[in-house]
C-alpha cells in the first residue's frame, strides 16, 4: 500500500493494487471512501464511549440501513453505502490493512 499524504505530511489515504482508500470525503470529516475495482463504500471508525456527537448520530442512522460492522475490541469499523459486487468482507480486509500500515508509519 502506498500512503497518500497531505500538505502537512499526514496520512489521508492510500493507493493499493486494485483501489484506493480515503480517510474523509464529507464536509464534516466523519467518514471516508474505499474503492476496490468497480465497487465503492463509505466507512468510519466508531467507539460508543468516545466518538463525537456527529459520529454518534451517523452511527444511529447507518444501523437502520444496509451496513456491516466489525468490532475490534470496542472500536468498530462501520461500512455503509456499498455499491458494486465486492462483499463487505473484502472492504474490511483492505481497511484493516490500511489502518495497520497507517499505525506502522507513526512508529
Amino acid at each position: 500500500m502506498e500512503m497518500i499524504l497531505n500538505e502537512n505530511d499526514l496520512v489521508v489515504g492510500a493507493i493499493f493494487e486494485n483501489g484506493t482508500i480515503q480517510d474523509y470525503v464529507d464536509e464534516n470529516k466523519t467518514y471516508g471512501l474505499i474503492r476496490i475495482e468497480e465497487s465503492t463504500a463509505n466507512w468510519f471508525l466508531f467507539n460508543k464511549d468516545e466518538s463525537e456527537d456527529d459520529l454518534q448520530k451517523l452511527y444511529t442512522k447507518i444501523i437502520k440501513e444496509e451496513h456491516f460492522i466489525q468490532d475490534d475490541f470496542g472500536e468498530e469499523i462501520v461500512i455503509f453505502n456499498k455499491i458494486g459486487e465486492k462483499p463487505f468482507e473484502e472492504f474490511i480486509k483492505k481497511i484493516d490493512a490500511y489502518l495497520g500500515d497507517e499505525m506502522g508509519s507513526f512508529i
